[in-house]
């Protein structure tokens, strides 16, 4: 029976400590929405005080887990939020921007009620879709290069058969690479890629002539 007394003590003295700390991080938890970190707290002490040391201490610990998790989202999307100008520059010019300018105003939106978790959530969304489409518009700017590059070779070999400005399929290429170049300036990726498919059926064919 003493063996289990004392377990039992020492059981109560973890759960207060635990309560107490949970307690000390709500208490410094500015910024944070600590609504319910206080009714779980709340609901610790009531089972601290009927003798339940486990309940309390799952409880109060789990308290102090949220808000370290939500303080470490705050400070995250706070300092995401301080260089706004930057994430902007990702996605000025280009003919979406509205929809990015959307993902923004809900991560700001969601700090304002200091809904970090989410707001850190939808902040991580937005900069993996930009780093995504930004991979991907970086590799169709390159097949472009390529593509003029072996176009201008292509020119002048066409300038030297014969074959003038005014032919069909020069004035195919010609159309397809501007086009490819006007799309990639504001991301239309699809769009840029299809022109590039032109430009680069026509150039077959010019080679073919030559």
């Amino acid at each position: 029976i003493l063996p289990q007394l004392d377990a039992d003590a020492d059981a109560i003295v973890r759960a207060e400590q635990s309560v107490e700390e949970a307690a000390r991080s709500v208490a410094q938890s500015d910024g944070l929405d600590t609504s319910e970190m206080e009714a779980r707290l709340e609901q610790a002490s009531e089972a601290l005080a009927s003798g339940n040391a486990s309940q309390a201490i799952g409880l109060a610990d789990g308290v102090v887990r949220t808000l370290e998790r939500e303080r470490a989202a705050m400070d995250d999307v706070l300092r995401a939020l301080k260089q706004k100008k930057k994430l902007k520059q990702r996605y000025e010019g280009r003919e979406d921007r509205d929809r990015w300018e959307a993902m923004l105003s809900d991560i700001v939106a969601a700090a304002d009620d200091r809904i970090w978790s989410h707001a850190a959530m939808l902040l991580e969304q937005m900069t993996t879709a930009l780093d995504r489409d930004g991979h991907a518009l970086e590799e169709a700017r390159e097949l472009y290069d390529f593509v003029a590059q072996q176009w201008a070779v292509l020119r002048n070999q066409c300038e030297a058969a014969h074959i003038k400005a005014t032919d069909e399929d020069r004035r195919a290429v010609e159309e397809a690479v501007a086009k490819a170049e006007a799309h990639l300036d504001v991301a239309r990726l699809e769009d840029a890629l299809d022109a590039l498919g032109v430009a680069d059926g026509a150039m077959e064919r010019l080679r073919r002539r030559i």
